[in-house]
C-alpha cells in the first residue's frame, strides 16, 4: 500500500513540476493586433458613407448620418476627404463636419462651424457642395452662404473666414497652392448666372483687416459673364476654371503683376479663355502643358496651355461622348479617365485622345473616377460603385450603395499621409497642392 501511495505522490509531483514548467511558456492574455485594410470611401444620397476594400469589393465599415436636430434626412453630396488618418464628411444644410476614424469609421467628433443654436433649423444652416480641403491643422469649407471658412481640424473653431465680395455662393471646391488658397463663386447676377469671381487668399491668416483677398478676378465693380461651378485647378504659373454660363475655360495668372499703386484687392489677370459649345461644370486637370476637362457639349477637351485668346482652335484633341461630361477627367499612366451622362466611363490616350476602352454602367456618371493600383473606381447613378481593370476595361467588382452618387471616391491606402482625392478639384499630377 505504501508503495502505491509513493507512486501516486511521485506522479503528482512530476505532473506539478511539468505544469509549472509549461506554465512559464504561456503568453500573456493580450488581444492580437487589429489588421486594417485600405479603403475606397464613397457616399451617396442615402445618408450612408461606405469604406470598401479596393481589392475585394467587400465592405470594411460604414457610417450612417446621425439623425441630429438640423441634419434630419440630409444627404452627403460633397466627397469625403481622408487627412491624417481621419475622414472628414460634410452634408447639405448642416453646419457640422463629421470627423471619423479612417480605419474603423467610428465617429470621433462633430465639428460645428456656426453653432447658432438659438436659431431654428434650417435658417442658419449653409450648404456645402464643393469638397473641403485640408492643410496643416486647418480644414477649408467653401459654403453657399458666400463664406469660406478655415476651421481647426481638432476643435472645429473658426480660425478665419472670408465673405465673397460679390456676396455669391461658393459651389466649387477650393484649392491650395504654396501659401495661398484659391476659390471661385457661382455669381450673383439677376439670375445667379453672371458676375462670378475667382479669389486668392492667404491660407494661414485669411483676408486682410479690411476683409480683402490678395486678388480678385475680374475685380470689384467689373461685370463678368462667368459662373464658376467648375472647381479651379492649378498648374503654376496658372489657375484654370470653367464657366457654367458663358461656356469658357478661363486661364488666370496665379500672381498678377502689381502696378505702382495697386488697388485693394489686386485685380487678377486672365491669360486666355477658350470657348466650348456648352456649359462647363467638369473641373479641369492640368498636366505637362495641357488642360483637360469636359463640357455639356458632350466633348472631353485637351487644350494646349500655350493657347492664346487669338488662337481659339489650338486644342490638341477633343473626344465626343454620347452625353454631357460633368465628371472631372483624371490622368494616370498616360491615360485620361472621364465619365459621361451616356452611362460610359472612358479611357482615352492622353497623346491623341483615341479611345482605349469604354465601360458602360446602368446610369449616368457625374462622379469623377479614381485610378489606383491597376483599377479605376467610378460611381454611377445606378447606385453602384465599380472597380474597372485599367488595362482591359473589364469589371473586377461592383458594390451597391443604395442611392444616387454625385460625389467622387477617395482612397485611404493606410500610408498615414495626406490622400489625393479625385473629388477634390484642383488635383493635378505636376503640382504639390498640400
Amino acid at each position: 500500500m505504501s508503495h502505491r501511495w509513493s507512486s501516486i505522490l511521485l506522479s503528482l509531483a512530476i505532473a506539478s513540476f511539468l505544469f509549472a514548467a509549461c506554465g512559464k511558456k504561456f503568453s500573456s492574455d493580450k488581444p492580437l493586433p487589429v489588421s486594417y485594410h485600405p479603403s475606397i470611401i464613397i457616399s451617396s444620397d442615402n445618408y450612408v458613407v461606405y469604406a470598401i476594400n479596393p481589392a475585394t469589393g467587400l465592405k470594411n465599415w460604414q457610417f450612417s448620418m446621425p439623425w441630429d436636430s438640423g441634419t434630419l434626412g440630409v444627404p452627403f453630396k460633397p466627397s469625403a476627404i481622408v487627412y491624417h488618418e481621419r475622414v472628414y464628411l460634410t452634408a447639405s444644410n448642416s453646419d457640422t463636419v463629421y470627423k471619423l476614424n479612417a480605419n474603423t469609421g467610428a465617429l470621433i467628433a462633430k465639428l460645428t462651424v456656426l453653432n447658432h443654436t438659438t436659431v431654428p433649423y434650417p435658417s442658419h444652416y449653409f450648404t456645402i457642395v464643393g469638397t473641403p480641403v485640408a492643410d496643416g491643422n486647418l480644414l477649408y469649407l467653401a459654403t453657399t452662404n458666400d463664406t469660406l471658412y478655415a476651421i481647426d481640424t481638432g476643435t472645429g473653431a473658426t480660425k478665419w473666414s472670408f465673405g465673397a465680395a460679390d456676396q455669391s455662393p461658393f459651389y466649387a471646391s477650393p484649392v491650395i497652392y504654396n501659401n495661398n488658397i484659391y476659390v471661385a463663386t457661382i455669381g450673383s447676377g439677376p439670375a445667379l448666372s453672371v458676375n462670378g469671381h475667382m479669389y486668392c487668399i492667404n491660407k494661414t491668416s485669411g483676408p486682410d483687416a479690411g476683409g480683402n483677398p490678395i486678388w480678385d478676378y475680374p475685380g470689384l465693380g467689373v461685370v463678368s459673364n462667368a459662373s464658376f461651378i467648375s472647381s479651379p485647378c492649378i498648374s503654376a504659373p496658372y489657375i484654370y476654371a470653367g464657366s457654367a454660363s458663358d461656356s469658357n475655360m478661363y486661364c488666370v495668372y496665379l500672381n498678377p503683376d502689381i502696378p505702382p499703386s495697386p488697388p485693394t484687392p489686386l485685380v487678377g489677370i486672365a491669360r486666355w479663355t477658350y470657348k466650348t459649345g456648352g456649359n462647363i461644370l467638369s473641373s479641369p486637370t492640368a498636366y505637362a502643358g495641357i488642360c483637360l476637362f469636359g463640357s455639356d457639349d458632350f466633348y472631353v477637351y485637351c487644350l494646349d496651355t500655350a493657347l492664346t485668346s487669338i488662337n481659339q482652335h489650338a486644342y490638341r484633341w477633343k473626344y465626343f461622348t454620347g452625353g454631357q461630361v460633368r465628371s472631372s477627367p483624371i490622368i494616370s499612366n498616360q491615360v485620361v479617365y472621364a465619365g459621361s451622362y451616356d452611362y460610359y466611363l472612358y479611357a482615352l490616350n492622353i497623346i491623341d485622345g483615341k479611345k482605349k476602352w469604354g465601360y458602360k454602367t446602368k446610369g449616368l456618371i457625374k462622379s469623377s473616377p479614381l485610378p489606383y493600383n491597376g483599377s479605376v473606381y467610378v460611381a454611377s447613378y445606378d447606385n453602384y460603385i465599380y472597380s474597372i481593370d485599367t488595362a482591359f476595361g473589364s469589371l473586377k467588382w461592383s458594390y451597391y450603395v443604395g442611392g444616387n452618387i454625385e460625389c467622387s471616391p477617395c482612397i485611404d491606402d493606410l500610408s498615414g499621409i495626406n490622400q489625393i482625392n479625385s473629388g477634390i478639384s484642383g488635383y493635378n499630377t505636376t503640382t504639390n497642392t498640400n
